[in-house]
């Protein structure tokens, strides 16, 4: 859940509506619409922000969000555009962001931003709507991890998220969640499943109901439109940076889909020799669990890179043998990889031990409850052997 606390908060600044249609949903229907309402212009780039308050969080953007976008200078050259669900009222709004001309349409119909469907479409309306040469793209919700993204009326589980993303077949090339917990390497395997996404900006922790400071982010591409998307994926994480600074328990990475997708191997060799050496290390397994960074909300979902930092080490006080040097070698060769995959890394003085990625160490009464879900739902256990690890461990 995304800071509870400041959803709380009375609803503030909203912008003046005018009676301008840019697009609007209706499978397709709307596709082939927004197609024929295409600007020619090509910009450098869209900045397509996906806003699900449609519930306990509609304060968190009228106060924050909103006034953050609003601070941001009009650049032709870059598109900066959104889809707002509201809880206090049926229907939802259009904003196109350009400075002091920024505007906001009222469409009438209620959508589900908890449905496929809805996602999908609000994906091809904004790519074919701005096109640009580069997209980036906005989640904005209540986020848990693997588990659900996306509370509406319906809400997205498990690899959900990514069947609109496959589904709209549009290519993103930063895909940042405005949105708690959403860093796992459960989430970064569906979303690299699509094959359709570059760079992905996200928390391990919570995020605070401030959410992501836009202003301070966006920025630098809306001075220069020509920034790559792994530079605007570090500029995400600066601006956070510049905002919360070290103090707070927050933290947020970029991560490189194309590195974390060849530390895969790696992975899967180094789970199977995790396997393999259950009966001799379950205790390193059990300490370097405990004292890995676990996650507010979620005491199961720890910090993977201090996990696999603390294991090397806990081996290191067991006799020498083979089993041992293999688990050594490929936990260092797994540690090596996953750190490529983390570009940029902001953390506070709480979170400092955080490194960009969570992984579920299922067990007691978390595995009770999410065994079947976590092994058959989501590919990422059922494909790299970690389900099937997790269950031979709890069977212990």
């Amino acid at each position: 859940m995304r800071g509870l606390a400041r959803a709380l908060l009375v609803r503030g600044l909203v912008v003046a509506a005018i009676a301008i249609v840019l697009a609007g949903p209706g499978g397709a229907g709307m596709r082939a619409s927004a197609a024929d309402e295409a600007d020619t212009a090509v910009a450098d780039w869209t900045i397509a922000l996906y806003i699900n308050a449609d519930n306990n969080l509609e304060a968190c953007w009228d106060d924050f969000s909103l006034p953050f976008l609003l601070n941001l200078e009009d650049n032709p050259d870059v598109n900066i555009v959104a889809w707002v669900d509201r809880a206090s009222v049926d229907g939802y709004e259009v904003i196109e962001f350009s400075g002091v001309d920024t505007t906001t349409v009222y469409h009438e119909e209620e959508l589900a931003f908890g449905n496929v469907t809805t996602v999908t479409d609000f994906l091809v309306w904004a790519d074919c709507t701005y096109p640009s040469d580069h997209l980036a793209v906005v989640m904005w919700d209540h986020g848990t991890a693997w588990t659900v993204f996306n509370i509406d009326e319906e809400r997205m589980y498990g690899p959900q998220f990514v069947h609109a993303l496959t589904d709209a077949n549009v290519h993103i090339d930063v895909l940042g969640f405005d949105a708690c917990l959403m860093a796992s390497v459960e989430r970064m395997y569906e979303i690299d499943r699509a094959g359709l996404v570059d760079f992905v900006v996200a928390s391990e922790e919570l995020v605070p109901g401030f959410g992501l400071p836009y202003d301070l982010m966006f920025e630098p591409v809306v001075a220069d439109p020509s920034r790559t998307p792994a530079q605007l994926a570090d500029d995400m994480v600066m601006g956070w940076e510049a905002f919360f600074g070290p103090s707070q328990k927050v933290e947020l990475a970029a991560i490189d889909l194309a590195a974390y997708r060849a530390a895969i191997v790696p992975f899967e060799d180094w789970v199977s020799d995790m396997g393999a050496g259950l009966d001799t290390f379950s205790k390193a397994y059990n300490r370097a669990a405990k004292h890995a960074y676990q996650m507010s909300a979620s005491q199961y979902q720890i910090d993977f890179l201090e996990f696999a930092q603390l294991l090397y080490e806990e081996l290191g006080s067991y006799p020498v043998s083979a089993e041992r040097t293999a688990l050594a070698d490929s936990t260092l060769a797994v540690i090596d990889a996953f750190e490529l995959s983390v570009r940029s890394l902001s953390t506070g003085a709480v979170t400092r031990d955080c490194q960009g990625l969570s992984i579920w160490w299922g067990s007691a009464s978390g595995w009770d409850t999410y065994e079947e879900f976590y092994t058959t739902t989501l590919w990422f256990p059922a494909e790299t052997g970690w389900g099937e690890f997790l269950v031979d461990y709890n069977a212990l």
